[in-house]
């Protein structure tokens, strides 16, 4: 709510109808090979140089997988599939299901989830893992047990499909065919808040390059769709492990000119590396979570 009354605030970006992802064909959105590229190998922000690309898809070297890393991913797959349980659990039970109900149905698969993330993330410790999954899950049943409630005082005539989405007003791992632009055929955005507005989940210090892959999505989303993106959403999850505490914050992006101008820059470079199999190089400065720091430094 807090964001719909932001976006209406502020100025709609004026955009030319060139940088709108449906005019993929020509300009400067039109792709000149057949390299199709993920969002997230242009924006990862692993290496400002982009050697990262080179090495996965040029060298064939596989990435590394850390501790970073398993936690991010960690992070996303706990919020997606709370409120997707949360959503299957509303359309098992239907219109009688109340908030109180509704959050101790979630928290009692809580273990299972605890037990598959423990399974799965193997560099992490057991513990934390459990904690985390806890603490995501909690906030999850918590917020949409108190949604489910408020929006059910409404009225007693919504059906139960308009009741999942007021309670959840969002799809999640949205998928998306980037192949117009030169990204991939299985893009996938963390949530779509229908009609248009994107939303992604990072676990990772704010970038700016983290706002040029809300641009990418939004060129993609455009090109399959015809439907204007105009901004997009950085959630951005801080986990202080020493305080086991986890803080959010929503950041609401325009989606201008200059930031799609920025991501297609982008994806040009990456794409010329891969075509031209050029090195482009160690960076100067590598953040420790990059899958190949391993192997820049020590060459491993």
């Amino acid at each position: 709510m807090a964001l719909s009354k932001e976006m209406r605030r502020l100025p709609k970006p004026e955009i030319d109808e060139e940088l709108r992802g449906w005019s993929y064909s020509e300009g400067v959105l039109a792709s000149q090979t057949k390299v199709l590229l993920g969002v997230s190998d242009i924006t990862s922000n692993f290496c400002p140089n982009g050697r990262d690309v080179y090495l996965r898809y040029v060298k064939k070297i596989p990435p590394k997988d850390n501790q970073i890393l398993q936690k991010g991913r960690l992070i996303h797959e706990i919020w997606t599939k709370s409120l997707e349980l949360i959503k299957k659990t509303l359309y098992a039970i239907g219109e009688d299901l109340d908030g109180e109900t509704l959050y101790k149905e979630i928290m009692n698969k809580e273990e299972i989830m605890e037990d598959e993330a423990v399974n799965k993330y193997n560099l992490l410790d057991k513990d934390y893992i459990k904690w985390l999954v806890h603490k995501i899950l909690d906030s999850a049943a918590r917020t949409y047990s108190s949604a489910l409630d408020r929006h059910k005082a409404r009225s007693p005539y919504i059906t139960l499909d308009g009741l999942v989405y007021l309670t959840i007003p969002l799809i999640t791992e949205f998928p998306i065919n980037g192949e117009r632009l030169g990204l991939s055929k299985t893009l996938r955005i963390d949530a779509l808040a229908p009609p248009s507005v994107i939303i992604e989940v990072k676990s990772r210090p704010p970038s700016e390059v983290f706002e040029a892959s809300l641009a990418g999505y939004a060129l993609a989303f455009e090109s399959e769709y015809e439907v204007p993106v105009d901004y997009g959403v950085l959630l951005y999850v801080n986990v202080v492990d020493s305080e086991r505490k986890i803080f959010s914050r929503a950041k609401l992006v325009p989606i201008s000119a200059q930031l799609r101008t920025s991501f297609v820059e982008l994806r040009d470079r990456r794409t010329e590396i891969i075509i031209y199999e050029e090195d482009p190089g160690i960076a100067g400065t590598c953040p420790t979570e990059c899958p190949y720091l391993k192997y820049c430094r020590s060459g491993e």
